[in-house]
């Protein structure tokens, strides 16, 4: 009988449905996020920082201690090197005898300032000899050297900047909106005998993936809606109820139906996860699984000291909660409706609900910076709001399974 309830789950007639659907949702809101990072944070902050911070990573390990950040200034003096021997081999470090990397880095704001009153940027011959050579430094000929220069530049002086200040006057740069319980939690996690502090890990990463697991979470949602919702509206417009419950096994098939509910639920959410996160894959940022989720790198202060794979598994169990508490209540909707009508109404207010509480769960999840925690001061209020969905959504199918039990519906 699963088997039986599965196949009229996933009916030929609705996965061309979900594949269009999908394809729209992708192209207006996940094409552009895998596209553009982490060219969305500028050329030398975003692929530089990326670049740079993965392959201190594979050099040094997840942390910069006082023996990496020598080893670093040395590849920082490799990488000014590199773009030297380019300047002089380049037409425009011939034509404006450029040496150094200062005498570029000189050049560059001379030109890009400097422009004649009353000629236009094309106009001028040294802004446009600047601006080719500038797409040739941060270019794949000489594989974003400029960027990379720019970007371990400034992971080295954010470094030597905290470590000569101290963690005193760190963690009092944020003091005045901190309670006094974040506050020891910060002192004693982060700047303790560990020194966490250290730890690599650029902010683009995590805060793109959590807004892009937020969108997916938002098609996983919707496509849960879709798949589901005709159920048992179909069942009772073709009286199948009547026929189902002269017979013994007809009247536990209400079991039947909500484990193929929730099987379905499971394996889309499965595909949808898989489909999307092999996509943003490409980017390379499985590099810092090892990596904390704290680091000296901009990144906000966080209430887990777990490692950036852990969180980003936390990130992924989450979506299947809060899958399964829709699957739940869209149970629950299909077999009180009378028809399709009735259930999207329903369908409609759960689903833009459920898009605002999960793209807020998700954002910036664990963070002191995401909204939930922002609002209410609870630590791992976003486990708790998604396990709740779970829950709610649960004790609607429960409660439906016994009024069906009970013949009330």
């Amino acid at each position: 009988m699963l088997k039986e309830e599965l196949k009229k789950i996933w009916r030929p007639g609705i996965l061309p449905v979900l594949a269009i659907f999908g394809f729209v949702f992708y192209t207006m809101f996940l094409e552009t996020a895998i596209r553009i990072f982490p060219d969305n944070y500028g050329v030398s902050s975003g692929q530089g920082t990326l670049s740079v911070t993965s392959t201190l990573v594979r050099k040094y390990g997840t942390s910069l201690s006082e023996k990496n950040i020598e080893k670093a200034d040395d590849w920082l003096k490799e990488l000014i090197k590199d773009a030297e021997q380019y300047l002089k081999s380049s037409s425009a470090g011939k034509k404006y005898k450029l040496q150094t990397y200062d005498d570029y880095i000189r050049f560059q704001g001379k030109s890009l300032t400097q422009i004649p009153e009353g000629a236009s940027a094309d106009q001028n011959e040294q802004y446009a000899d600047c601006m080719r050579l500038l797409n040739e430094m941060q270019g794949s000929a000489t594989d974003n050297v400029d960027g990379r220069i720019q970007a371990l530049r400034l992971v080295l002086d954010i470094w030597k900047e905290k470590q000569a200040f101290g963690p005193d006057h760190e963690i009092s740069s944020d003091n005045n909106s901190f309670s006094q319980k974040e506050y020891e939690h910060v002192k004693q996690t982060f700047f303790g005998k560990d020194h966490l502090w250290q730890n690599i890990l650029p902010w683009e990463v995590p805060e793109m993936i959590s807004s892009f697991t937020g969108l997916v979470l938002v098609w996983i949602c919707l496509s849960i809606c879709l798949l589901l919702s005709p159920l048992s509206v179909h069942d009772r417009l073709s009286r199948m109820y009547p026929l189902q419950y002269s017979s013994r096994h007809g009247r536990r098939i209400v079991n039947i139906q909500f484990l193929s509910v929730m099987l379905s639920a499971f394996l889309l959410t499965t595909l949808n996860l898989l489909l999307f996160y092999l996509l943003f894959a490409r980017h390379g940022t499985s590099v810092f699984f090892p990596c904390r989720m704290y680091s000296f790198l901009s990144t906000p202060w966080c209430w887990p000291d777990w490692t950036h794979g852990t969180w980003r598994l936390a990130l992924t169990v989450m979506c299947y909660l809060i899958s399964f508490g829709v699957a739940g209540v869209i149970f629950f909707l299909s077999r009180s409706s009378a028809n399709y009508i009735t259930l999207l109404l329903k369908v409609v207010p759960l689903f833009a609900a459920v898009t605002i509480a999960g793209v807020k769960i998700m954002y910036c999840a664990f963070y002191f910076t995401n909204d939930l925690y922002t609002f209410t001061k609870i630590p791992y209020i976003e486990g708790f709001c998604a396990a709740g969905i779970c829950a709610a959504g649960m004790a609607l199918a429960g409660y439906t399974i016994l009024r069906v039990k009970a013949g009330r519906m």
